[in-house]
């Protein structure tokens, strides 16, 4: 009986003396160092993850701007009979990139929808057919230019009306 007891007083005073991260620690759970570390850990990925959201909704902002002066630069039919396309696209996002790209080479561009889907990106538009065409010979000068430039004509009626 002594025995238990010197066993259970020993056992009483290494538990006051080491406090509970020793015996969380023979157990395998974690300690109170290991908490704060996990603390610390979560606190900072909530702060990566709202900075993250922040980015994400500033370009989310960015593409809708760009979208809505897409939207203003659709075909004015008053511009110019014949118009000097440099692409051609189905998937979204791309006609605003060439839209941001000519934008940034000086030109004032303008996206036309078709009705097949697709939006086509016009640099110029031309009364003359002449000047439409001596337009694309010389865009087609530039580097960033694309090789499959062509000319559309507003008569063809492949373009959406508003």
């Amino acid at each position: 009986m002594k025995a238990f007891r010197l066993v259970s007083t020993l056992l009483v005073a290494l538990m006051l003396v080491t406090g509970c991260d020793f015996f969380r620690s023979l157990v395998g759970m974690p300690t109170s160092e290991d908490l704060e570390k996990m603390k610390q850990e979560a606190v900072e990925q909530a702060r990566k993850q709202r900075e993250l959201d922040s980015v994400n909704r500033v370009r989310a902002l960015e593409q809708e701007k760009a979208r809505a002066a897409a939207q203003e630069n659709l075909l004015d039919e008053s511009a110019g009979r014949y118009h000097v396309i440099l692409g051609s696209f189905k998937v979204e996002g791309n006609a605003e990139k060439m839209y941001a790209l000519l934008e940034k080479n000086g030109y004032k561009p303008r996206v036309i929808k078709f009705n097949n889907g697709f939006e086509v990106v016009s640099v110029a538009a031309y009364d003359n057919y002449r000047d439409a065409l001596r337009a694309m010979n010389d865009i087609m000068e530039y580097q960033f230019c694309p090789e499959d430039v062509w000319i559309y004509d507003i008569r063809q009626n492949m373009h959406a009306r508003q």
